[in-house]
């Protein structure tokens, strides 16, 4: 599953359509597409955090700007500057004044780019609405068997994930579970020694008291000795033999 989460598929995406306004769209573009890297709950670093792509809000730009736009994003792509591409084409998308092929075009590059496996670009979720938006919206655009193909792999790539995410957070109830197992050793190797220590304590305390209780005996025997001679010498008396 790690594998298969962490494929990267190469799709060569072919030219724009021909009549598309500001003149001639890159003719071809690789596009990576990678599995996704984050949680549903964490956006990579330089992304919003998206659940469903909200809808774009509407700026004021006008039907010239936007064809203006979509031709400088356009040349940003074919020159390697895939982020201000991105931005360009978004940007018609938040702009009231796109529509028709223009905004098809914005959505179809917008959800490519945003399939990319960098992760200041990728965010699936916002590829799967701008992509969505043109198979509903734009059936009549060439492209809506690639549509069709990304959503079902972005889908797949989201199976994918969460199985993965399922996996890591097993993982790391095992971490936690086999730490707190190796805590309880060390717990129970320091009891251990605390034992065998008091232990010592105790047969060391007892080898002393046996001592003390046999130079008592002696003291004893050698104080009854003692006295049976002084009553000897003061009554002539003399222990029977």
């Amino acid at each position: 599953m790690r594998i298969l989460a962490g494929a990267v598929w190469t799709v060569t995406v072919l030219s724009l359509a021909s009549g598309a306004p500001g003149g001639g769209a890159p003719r071809s573009s690789t596009v990576l597409v990678a599995g996704p890297e984050r949680s549903a709950g964490s956006a990579p670093a330089g992304v919003q955090e998206q659940g469903a792509a909200p809808p774009p809000v509407a700026t004021p730009l006008t039907s010239r700007a936007v064809r203006a736009a979509v031709k400088s994003a356009r040349a940003a792509v074919s020159s390697g500057r895939v982020a201000d591409g991105l931005k360009g084409y978004e940007s018609v998308l938040a702009s009231s004044a796109s529509s028709g092929k223009s905004r098809a075009e914005a959505l179809y590059w917008a959800g490519m780019l945003r399939l990319s496996p960098d992760p200041a670009l990728r965010d699936i979720d916002r590829a799967r609405a701008w992509l969505g938006e043109l198979k509903v919206f734009h059936g009549e655009d060439r492209r809506q068997d690639e549509v069709a193909i990304f959503l079902s792999l972005t889908e797949e790539l989201g199976d994918l994930h969460r199985g993965a995410q399922s996996v890591r957070t097993e993982l790391e109830a095992m971490d936690r579970d086999r730490e707190a197992c190796r805590l309880e050793k060390v717990e129970a190797a320091d009891k251990v020694v605390a034992l065998t220590s008091e232990n010592q304590s105790l047969k060391d305390a007892e080898s002393a008291h046996r001592a003390e209780i046999l130079s008592l005996r002696d003291e004893i025997k050698r104080k009854d000795e003692a006295l049976r001679k002084v009553k000897e010498v003061v009554v002539g008396w003399k222990t029977p033999r």
